[in-house]
């Protein structure tokens, strides 16, 4: 209509700027499920505690706060009853130089059996009215009404004993989740990354080697048995954050 109108127009500028700006939204319009970033800080040697389970901490005071950065742009936290009981985080969005106030995203916690402790800060703090449970059958039905009474509980299907999660991400998005971020242990980061569910990584790389084989990796699951079916990241971006290693990279563009 402008070009008709005898108008100059010129297309496409800024325009992967733009898709970037908007990947989320536009994800969620088109598919009515969240944008997932899969985000972990590890060391060079992809480990994220140590046997034992200690990771406090594994990048600088500077990275870590970059990551509330991430939460803070995010419609909804996912972490796991294992992160839950070992860590009890209480995944907010904490001010620091990079958020300028306090912010709370919906935190959801994958809990087939309903073992979240009733002392854990997502139970027990101010803003327990952003909390949902997701449990499975596996969950007692006392355990489950205990839950209620403190938060959100959503009762889900399960694959083999665990939270499907394609129902999940379905579910979020027919309420209005537009994005989300994993912050799971190994084997959440797995089952979203191997399930094709996620479509951003946002790892957070410390230059430090952990070693140990029975030290906790940031992403487990089964694995691989062919390099043919790695999984590939495009557009990838690297940055320095005061010496750690922020790499952040597309699985997918759907």
């Amino acid at each position: 209509m402008l070009r008709r109108a005898g108008v100059d127009v010129t297309s496409g500028i800024l325009e992967s700027e733009a898709t970037r700006l908007n990947e989320a939204f536009n994800h969620w319009i088109v598919n009515k499920t969240p944008f997932v970033t899969v985000k972990a800080a590890m060391t060079l040697d992809g480990k994220v505690a140590t046997s034992s389970g200690e990771s406090k901490w594994i990048t600088g005071e500077k990275a870590r706060a970059w990551a509330m950065h991430l939460r803070e742009g995010t419609g909804a936290v996912l972490a796991g009853v294992n992160t839950v009981r070992a860590d009890d985080p209480a995944l907010t969005v904490r001010p620091n130089e990079f958020v300028r106030k306090l912010k709370v995203p919906r935190r959801v916690i994958l809990d087939s059996s309903g073992r979240t402790p009733a002392t854990a800060k997502v139970l027990s703090d101010r803003f327990v009215s952003q909390t949902t449970i997701v449990v499975t059958r596996r969950a007692t039905q006392n355990r489950v009404r205990a839950l209620r009474r403190r938060v959100n509980v959503l009762v889900a299907p399960d694959v083999e004993g665990r939270v499907n999660l394609s129902w999940l991400l379905k579910r979020l998005g027919k309420e209005g989740v537009t994005s989300l971020v994993v912050e799971g242990g190994g084997e959440i980061n797995a089952a979203f990354l191997l399930g094709g569910l996620a479509h951003r990584v946002a790892f957070f790389y410390a230059p430090k080697v952990l070693c140990g084989r029975d030290a906790i990796k940031a992403v487990a699951g089964e694995g691989i048995s062919w390099m043919d079916a790695v999984i590939k990241l495009q557009e990838v971006e690297y940055q320095w954050v005061e010496g750690d290693l922020f790499m952040t990279g597309l699985l997918n563009r759907t």
